[in-house]
């Protein structure tokens, strides 16, 4: 009964290790940089301005990008009375297929300053249909450019 235990503990360790190569074979680390403008042209139907951009990235986030704000909290906290808190649907437009996500972050009013934003996959097409994950962005907005950094995973069904 005894020798028994050393096998099921066995048994379970290798399938944890199946398990989290399984987990690391189908997620994938994204680094990229995207570069945004704001625009009054070029938007989806319907929206007067937008952010445009381009990503140049990792494992086929190459391409372009749209995003527009669909909500934001106009008083900031007092005790970061210079930030705009602020969240929306970002598409991520690549060769590849597309990636949306809800994207929730913080920025500093006016044209120069700081972002940083949190991004949750909800949908992909193409190669990216069914993926899962999430990116985090910073970076600094100058002269109505804001270059940033994204940084996360893709995870393929």
């Amino acid at each position: 009964m005894n020798a028994v235990k050393p096998v099921i503990l066995a048994m379970v360790l290798v399938s944890l290790s199946a398990t989290a190569s399984a987990h690391e074979s189908r997620c994938k680390k994204i680094h990229a940089d995207l570069d945004e403008i704001q625009s009054t042209q070029g938007c989806n139907p319907g929206l007067a301005s937008c952010f445009l951009g381009e990503v140049d990235g990792n494992h086929g986030l190459r391409g372009t990008t749209h995003f527009a704000a669909d909500s934001a909290v106009s008083t900031s906290p007092s005790t970061s009375p210079n930030f705009i808190i602020y969240s929306g649907p970002f598409e991520y437009r690549t060769a590849r297929g597309n990636i949306s996500v809800r994207e929730t972050g913080a920025t500093t009013r006016g044209p120069e300053g700081v972002v940083t934003a949190y991004q949750q996959i909800v949908s992909g097409t193409g190669d990216f249909t069914g993926a899962t994950g999430h990116f985090f962005v910073s970076g600094h907005k100058t002269g109505g450019t804001i270059d940033t950094f994204v940084n996360g995973e893709i995870c393929h069904p």
